[in-house]
């Protein structure tokens, strides 16, 4: 990625608004504050808990370092930032001849179905063991 002046900007951009998120998230507690954070409008109609619902918890507690109540709030959510920093990191360094491979493994489609086969099994398991 060539460092001209759009991508700069792009990136200071992405940069600060992380940043503002993660503060948000770190300092204010979605327990707390309804009216900062949005309620799961899936769970809201249905009454069931879709996959991500206490997502918004989980990253409060994670980052606060609070590792054990983040998984109870949402054990997938735990278990896919592994996956995602993988991921993350598979695309910034694809263009590295000698890290292609990784990128080529881990963004695959076969990785992909097997997210999303996880992702639909936790949604069934979370309703039917009311976890």
């Amino acid at each position: 990625m060539k460092l001209n002046k759009r991508n700069l900007v792009i990136f200071s951009f992405t940069l600060l608004f992380s940043v503002a998120v993660i503060g948000i998230y770190a300092n204010f507690s979605p327990t707390e504050n309804d009216m900062w954070f949005p309620q799961c409008p899936f769970k809201m109609l249905t009454g069931l808990n879709c996959p991500g619902c206490g997502i918004q918890r989980a990253i409060h507690a994670f980052l606060n370092g609070n590792c054990s109540k983040a998984l109870a709030y949402n054990y997938f959510f735990v278990v896919s930032i592994p996956y995602f920093i993988i991921l993350c990191i598979a695309y910034l360094l694809r263009k590295s001849h000698k890290l292609e491979c990784l990128s080529n493994l881990f963004e695959h489609r076969f990785f992909a179905k097997i997210y999303v086969c996880c992702f639909f099994a936790w949604f069934i398991i979370r309703n039917v063991f009311a976890i």
